[in-house]
């Protein structure tokens, strides 16, 4: 059973309490990394002009970042281990992390564990579609309205 290393426990730890148990269920079962959690705002604005985020975290504020009112984020950046990035089939295994995380999620809403649901940055509409996309983020989820 995979489990998590210091770097990635001490980010999940930065995020909403829905999604330290989703993720702490999902790797009992698929092998992942958290790349981040809580995101400064100086962040924000940086992957901002990089084109990474269509966020400026000013005016627009990611669920990533925190407030003295929000001091958990309501996102999280993940990857499937051993990271690559290169590659339909390197692509294909954010989609089955995907799925994962959508499974559990949804068995943890139905038993009352959680009390929100996810979205996907590779399905931002949550329409199923994945072509439909014009901004493809694959390591990211969030808590659903």
């Amino acid at each position: 059973m995979a489990k998590f290393g210091k770097s990635s426990k001490t980010r999940l730890d930065t995020c909403h309490i829905d999604i330290q148990k989703i993720c702490s269920e999902v790797i009992k079962y698929y092998d992942f990394s958290i790349l981040e959690g809580a995101r400064p705002d100086e962040k924000q604005m940086e992957y901002f002009k990089a084109g990474k985020s269509k966020l400026d975290g000013i005016n627009k504020r990611s669920k990533h970042q925190v407030t003295k009112y929000q001091p958990l984020s309501n996102a999280i950046d993940i990857a499937p281990y051993p990271i690559r990035w290169t590659g339909e089939k390197d692509k294909a295994r954010f989609y089955m992390l995907a799925g994962y995380m959508f499974t559990t999620a949804e068995i943890l809403f139905s038993q009352g564990v959680i009390t929100h649901k996810l979205r996907w940055g590779g399905d931002w509409d949550s329409d199923k579609d994945f072509r439909d996309q014009s901004f493809d983020d694959l390591p990211h989820f969030e808590l659903a309205k």
